[in-house]
């Protein structure tokens, strides 16, 4: 077995676990036990939700390597073919052109449609409106909220903008559409709409996470989530305030 291939490929697949939303110790495990099955019992795999380093020692030297992550997402049935991959190398040990080839293929396979995620995004905001109680009416003024948060995200992505614009901005116009609601002469609900409209946005993964890793020991993880959960509150605050202060400095009404 050439060591080196394994050790990139290896961080290939650290990588795709990391970016579709794994846990670190799922990485770790992962990893670690990929490498068990090829017969490397000396190894060490370090992760946090920013970078990976694999060290292997075979024969009379370590071959190391790191690699850095700048973007994740939550894509649950990708992730769910990675694992379910990492268990089939275990378990068959195939050449790492045929691993690759397999890794390759799930990579490759096409992300939600993006039908699915505006639907998806629509039915939060309405059923969260309504489960914090809001109205129907809230819950309808809600529906182009999740329409806004979904398309501003995907657009800041493709611009590889960071979190705390993305939130930011994703934010402020969903905060929008009700102070438009309410201009108009609509009864809504200022806030309960808001909320709804901001829980696609919460970091309620990141927050688990940031448990579990304390929990676990994993203190520098949880660190750093927490730091990313911080950042992500403080931009959805400071998004929706912005255009109430608007609203109420220029338009004269108070909600």
């Amino acid at each position: 077995m050439d060591t080196e291939k394994l050790l990139n490929f290896t961080c290939e697949m650290g990588r795709s676990l990391l970016q579709n939303g794994a846990e670190i110790y799922r990485v770790e495990e992962s990893v670690h036990l990929i490498l068990k099955s090829y017969g490397y019992q000396q190894t060490e795999i370090f992760a946090i939700p920013s970078c990976i380093i694999i060290n292997i020692q075979g024969g009379a030297r370590n071959h190391n390597k790191a690699i850095r992550i700048k973007t994740t997402a939550n894509n649950l049935h990708r992730l769910n073919n990675l694992n379910a991959l990492c268990r089939e190398i275990c378990a068959e040990t195939p050449s790492m052109e045929i691993a690759n080839q397999r890794l390759r293929q799930v990579m490759a396979e096409p992300p939600y449609p993006k039908g699915i995620s505006y639907l998806a995004h629509i039915m939060v905001t309405f059923f969260f409106t309504l489960l914090f109680g809001g109205t129907l009416l809230d819950a309808a003024v809600s529906i182009p909220c999740g329409v806004a948060v979904k398309h501003t995200v995907f657009h800041m992505k493709r611009l590889r903008a960071n979190a705390f614009f993305t939130n930011l901005l994703a934010a402020a116009l969903l905060t929008c559409f009700p102070l438009l609601a309410i201009a108009v002469g609509l009864p809504a609900n200022l806030d309960m709409v808001i909320i709804g409209g901001i829980m696609l946005l919460v970091p309620g993964v990141a927050i688990t996470n940031v448990m579990r890793d304390v929990l676990s020991g994993d203190f520098l993880t949880a660190v750093t989530r927490l730091a990313e959960v911080l950042i992500v509150a403080m931009a959805i605050a400071m998004g929706v305030a912005i255009p109430i202060t608007a609203a109420r400095i220029l338009g004269g009404f108070w909600m």
